[in-house]
């Protein structure tokens, strides 16, 4: 994980002299995002001002607090972009999202229960949220909010779901 932070820095980085605003076509947005259920490093490309791909590598996030435990997940997400608004002091942008996800973790159980614990979930996912980039402060930064609600199915032992909220901020620029 601390690999994959360490590229997004670098990524950001190598990018400030070539911003791109977070609604055009063509441009990718590195950063990092979270929900209740899951964080990581981000990418973001608009295909079109109102089609957007995002995949986000890091780590499943269900409230496990024992010290061997580790989680990974990948998740790859499609948005629809409503048009963008403006106020005086920000750029705004509403968006819908459907994903697609697979999740893992394992966990030692302990002396007491033994050994050690593993699951493979397949999650899905829907929602919306708003992004937006303040006006006069730093080209191409964007952060957004949003809400969905997300299903994940464990290999043969059960379902978890529920509504979620989350965040992110990214750096776009052209490629």
């Amino acid at each position: 994980m601390k690999k994959l932070s360490t590229l997004c820095i670098v990524l950001l980085l190598s990018g400030l002299t070539s911003n791109a605003q977070m609604s055009e076509a063509g441009t990718l947005g590195a950063g990092l995002a979270w929900t209740s259920l899951n964080f990581g490093v981000s990418a973001k490309y608009n295909f079109t001002e109102n089609h957007t791909g995002q995949l986000i590598v890091g780590s499943a996030n269900y409230g496990f607090s024992f010290a061997n435990d580790s989680s990974f997940s990948i998740t790859g997400r499609y948005a629809y972009n409503f048009d963008e608004g403006d106020i005086d002091f920000a750029t705004w942008k509403p968006y819908l999202y459907g994903q697609l996800g697979y999740w893992t973790y394992k966990y030692d159980l302990g002396p007491i229960l033994g050994g050690e614990f593993s699951e493979n979930a397949i999650a899905i996912g829907a929602g919306g949220g708003i992004e937006w980039s303040f006006n006069n402060f730093v080209d191409g930064l964007a952060f957004s909010f949003e809400l969905g609600y997300t299903n994940i199915a464990f290999d043969g032992l059960s379902s978890i779901g529920g509504f979620n909220g989350g965040g992110g901020i990214h750096y776009y620029f052209d490629l």
